[in-house]
């Protein structure tokens, strides 16, 4: 093992000089950053004791068009390598491997390609596949076509048909670009970067993609794709000498120093503001005149001038960070829109940084007052000065974010390079992305000087003519119109084809399906054994149970000196309608005031003490017996000197939250509205999963009701009420919450380090005391009769489609349980990808088995198909059924759903994890048994529960658009509802 305390700059580790060795106390682990002497590679290791180790290796990549080159490369690159030419070894490596992490990223100057596994042997397996797949990958033709872009028949066998497009980076493109959020960040940077490569849509415009060439995609991986130009990353307790040895083994050897010309300059600063507008495809039927967005933003400072990034993330804090924060409180009380712009706040991972404020929901006609607003909110921000109480609530907030050991979407490996990557690119000092201490106590002293922050404000704001106002409008006709011009441009191909050039095209939709559809050896894959996997189920107790004969149970963690606390009121037997409504309640009531305390003075006070407050509800199935754990879940966190006022506001917003500010309650449901109708282009292929398995248990209907469709429409409808109209409607619910938020059917669990768990459990016992005693029993039965529901197809204006099947399956009680979780995995792998992406031009083909329900759902991603990806669902049923896959492919599946289910969480979460388990009765020795389920499933097992689980009904459930579906409709077997969300 390499000596990390003996490693000096100027010393070297293999081909490497170090530059920089920077312990970090606060984060228990040390920063080392190295360059190549031969090829000027960059190289930072962070040192830790964590076995959760991840790479990533990150070029900056600075696309001069929109053509997607950068975006289409990332696909291509892993689709075959000169090591490994097989067809998909990013996809097959997967399934191979007990990753907890495998992606690649396309941002809007740099492609990052990062893994993380807590398995020796599997990283050195998936370090010589990423490094082959980034520095020599194949990128074939037919691969450029495939997940580029390709012209191709309606039937590959007649040129006579339809000319069409397709692809896998096209099609999701069209997707993204029909969303307003894309279409604002893509406008923005247009708008404000007039000279830059960030004035380009670095994931391509779907107009622009089909111009970029297989020549041009090489040319950009020549020159991009180089160690001269690469940013390695490495996290966690392996040695970095080793890294370092592989790195030159594998890579460097081969490369001699390039310049990759690469470095962007400074943008040329405007001398007034400047206006531009954009606009996005809305159906008419959509519009109430109040379909807008108006964003004012600003260029500011250099992401390497750590003193004025710092100063704009505190200001951006002050300015937006809470409820009661002056620009957020003044924007969203004006009644000028709905919810704060897409693009609103502070970005600081691009070269240049930029701020911006603005609302959504805007009549277009009102843009104009939303930036007076916003100019007028800062003038008298500065005008007043920014006291000592917001900026110590502003670098709490920041403290907390810095803290956290995050458990999310990604590994905190990756969360800590996503903290510094920017500033490491462009020049800047990494360390002082990473050391939140020594950050605050050089910005304490700038805080000094008075004034200090409003001079920034007046500087890198209110001063800058480097300023635009960006409008977005709906535009009725915009989706047919792109439409049209896309059948336009075909037919002026179709016209323009030669008979060589029709049978070149009818030749490369045959070579390409060849391609997809041959049997591959991939024996040149390294790969892991079912003998790697670990035996044993990883188990956590907790150092406390029981606290003054309560159900309280705490649970000791490394959790950087933050406390995390979950409160479970047990609910009674609800209506139908309360259980619908109890996602907004819960909302309502951690976003109002609490006490004597209005909205915006509660929640400065948690941003000040806390981080956050959330009420939501929750059901889960119980592991051996019948019913629901059904909850109102109340869930927050707070640094460890925190802990007193911490429970003191969670006390005061839990026994007298308040209901009757009326215009605070018009406002946030009409967010909550805005927030929800925005989400379905995103999110729809959750959407549409809801909706098909909502008639096969009370879960899976309470789930709909609460989070789908549904829940959607509950939201727009109550948005257009009037405020005594909301406010009548809402005066139930709010008895309902008072019946609801009693001491006696309430479980308590903490997690944090021991000190903390000490300091917290005379507050918990206070928590009790504070709350009204009684409470109705609490109900296992959700009361909900479910019952298959006829095919749906729901419209919206979107350009592809979300498609989901669900199926009955084995519940978690059924021994057939552990078949089922390997065979989602493996149609998912084996089938889904192959059919639905590859050959279909998806963006995802996937299969989601809900055990705890008893339920398996196909579903795919920004689809351009519908009938086809839905016979797609038969045959794969059929696949399965009739034991058409190897045991190869059931190895890897089996692999692949225990790298899923061991994949690390944060300490938060691992103890979250265990609390759930031990709730819903799910014992260490039913865990131990389904895993050794799973570590046993046979070719026959799962044969056997297709025939039996899935050929028989079904229900189907698309979001679509009206136009999609009436091409569609002769080619549905069944009859379908159509409706409109």
């Amino acid at each position: 093992m390499t000596d990390l305390q003996r490693l000096q700059p100027g010393m070297t580790l293999g081909g490497f000089q170090v530059r920089q060795v920077a312990p970090l106390e606060a984060l228990n682990l040390t920063l080392i950053r190295l360059e190549h002497a031969a090829t000027g590679a960059k190289w930072i290791h962070l040192a830790n004791q964590d076995d959760n180790n991840l790479f990533g290796v990150a070029f900056p990549t600075t696309p001069q068009d929109s053509t997607g080159v950068a975006h289409i490369l990332e696909h291509t690159a892993l689709c075959g390598s000169e090591r490994f030419p097989v067809r998909d070894p990013f996809f097959s490596m997967i399934k191979r491997s007990l990753n907890s992490f495998m992606n690649a990223f396309t941002a809007s100057d740099w492609t990052m390609y990062p893994f993380a596994t807590q398995n020796q042997q599997d990283f050195d397996n998936l370090l010589q596949v990423y490094l082959d797949a980034a520095f020599f990958p194949r990128l074939t033709e037919l691969n450029f076509s495939q997940e580029g872009h390709r012209l191709e028949f309606a039937n590959p066998e007649d040129p006579q048909s339809k000319l069409e497009y397709k692809g896998v980076v096209y099609n999701e493109m069209k997707g993204a670009m029909s969303q307003q959020a894309s279409i604002m960040h893509r406008s923005l940077g247009k708008a404000l970067f007039p000279t830059l490569t960030y004035r380009h849509n670095s994931g391509g415009e779907p107009s622009e993609i089909v111009k970029l060439t297989w020549n041009d995609l090489k040319a950009f991986h020549q020159t991009h794709y180089h160690p001269s130009n690469a940013f390695f990353y490495t996290y966690g307790d392996q040695d970095p000498a080793r890294h370092a040895a592989r790195f030159e083994e594998l890579v460097l050897q081969r490369f001699a120093k390039i310049d990759p010309h690469t470095a962007l300059n400074r943008e040329q600063r405007f001398t007034s503001p400047r206006q531009e507008e954009c606009t996005y495809p809305l159906h008419a039927d959509e519009d109430d005149g109040a379909k807008a967005q108006a964003l004012v933003a600003w260029l500011t400072c250099e992401v390497n001038e750590a003193d004025q990034v710092l100063a704009l993330q505190l200001i951006n804090l002050i300015l937006l960070g809470s409820s009661g924060a002056p620009l957020r409180k003044a924007l969203l009380e004006s009644n000028l829109g709905k919810a704060l712009a897409d693009g609103t706040g502070f970005e600081d991972e691009v070269k240049e940084c930029y701020f911006a404020a603005g609302l959504q929901g805007v009549k277009p006609e009102n843009a104009h007052q939303v930036q007076e607003l916003v100019l007028t909110t800062l003038q008298e921000v500065v005008k007043q000065g920014i006291g000592q109480e917001e900026i110590e609530t502003a670098l709490h907030q920041m403290e907390m974010d810095t803290r956290e050991i995050s458990g999310g979407h990604y590994p905190y490996g990756l969360s800590l390079l996503f903290r510094f990557f920017g500033t490491w690119m462009h020049g800047g000092d990494p360390v002082q992305s990473l050391d939140f201490d020594g950050q605050v106590l050089a910005l304490r002293q700038r805080l000094n000087q008075k004034g200090y922050l409003e001079s920034v404000i007046q500087t890198q704001l209110l001063n800058n003519p480097h300023r635009v106002l960006l409008i977005l409008k709906p535009d009725h006709d915009q989706a047919n119109r792109e439409e049209q011009a896309e059948q336009a441009r075909l037919a002026t191909l179709r016209q323009t084809l030669t008979p060589a050039e029709e049978e070149r095209i009818k030749a490369q939709a045959q070579a390409l399906q060849q391609l997809q559809e041959e049997e591959e050896d991939l024996s040149c894959l390294p790969t892991l054994q079912l003998s790697d996997i670990p035996k044993e189920v990883k188990h956590l107790q907790p150092s406390l149970q029981g606290l003054g004969g309560r159900d309280v149970k705490l649970y000791e963690q490394p959790t950087n000196g933050i406390l995390y606390l979950h409160c479970s009121f047990g609910l009674p037997a609800l209506s139908e309608q309360e259980l619908q409504w109890l996602p907004l309640m819960g909302y309502l009531l951690t976003n109002c005031g609490a006490g004597s305390h209005s909205y915006d003075q509660f929640s400065q006070l948690a941003a000040r003490h806390t981080g956050g407050f959330s009420l939501s509800p929750s059901h889960v199935r119980f592991s051996s017996k019948a019913g629901y754990l059904h909850d109102l879940v109340f869930k927050s966190k707070a640094l460890g000197r925190e802990i007193p006022q911490f429970f003191a506001l969670a006390n005061l917003l839990l026994t007298q939250w308040r209901l009757d500010e009326g215009e605070r309650i018009h406002s946030l449901v009409k967010q909550r509205a805005n927030q929800l109708e925005t989400s379905i282009l995103g999110s729809g292929h959750h959407y549409a999963m809801a909706m098909a398995s909502r008639g096969f248990t009370p879960g899976t209907r309470l789930e709909e009701l609460q989070g789908g469709i549904h829940q959607v429409q509950l939201m727009k409808s109550l948005a257009k009420l009037d405020r005594p109209a909301l406010l009548a409607a809402l005066e139930p619910f709010g008895d309902l919450l008072r019946r609801l938020l009693r001491a006696d059917n309430l479980s308590i669990f903490a997690v944090g380090n021991p000190p903390d768990l000490l300091a917290a459990q005379a507050e918990i016992l206070s928590l009790y005391q504070a709350l009204p005693a009684g409470a109705a029993a609490a109900c296992t039965d959700l009361g909900l009769l479910p019952g298959l529901t006829p095919n749906e197809a729901w419209t919206t204006t979107t350009p592809v489609n979300y498609v989901a099947e669900s199926c009955h399956a084995p519940s978690q009680q059924d021994p057939a349980a552990p078949v089922f979780q390997v065979l989602a995995t493996l149609v998912k792998a084996a089938f889904l990808h192959g059919e639905v992406r590859e050959k279909g031009g998806a963006y995802g083909g996937m299969a989601s088995y809900q055990m705890a329900e008893g339920v398996l759902s196909f579903v795919s991603y920004r689809d351009p198909q519908l009938s086809r990806t839905l016979e797609v669902y038969n045959k794969a049923k059929q696949w399965l059924a009739q034991g058409r896959f190897t045991e190869e492919q059931l190895t890897e599946a089996i692999l692949q759903t225990l790298s899923n289910l061991d994949t690390p969480l944060s300490p938060a979460a691992t103890a979250a994890r265990e609390y759930g388990m031990a709730r819903r009765g799910r014992s260490l020795a039913e865990r131990q048994a389904f895993r050794n389920g799973l570590l046993s499933v046979t070719k026959a097992q799962v044969q056997e529960a297709a025939k039996q689980w899935l050929l028989g009904e079904s229900c189907k459930a698309v979001i679509t658009s009206s136009e999609a579906l009436g091409k569609e409709r002769e080619k549905l077997s069944a009859s379908w509802l159509e409706k409109t969300i």
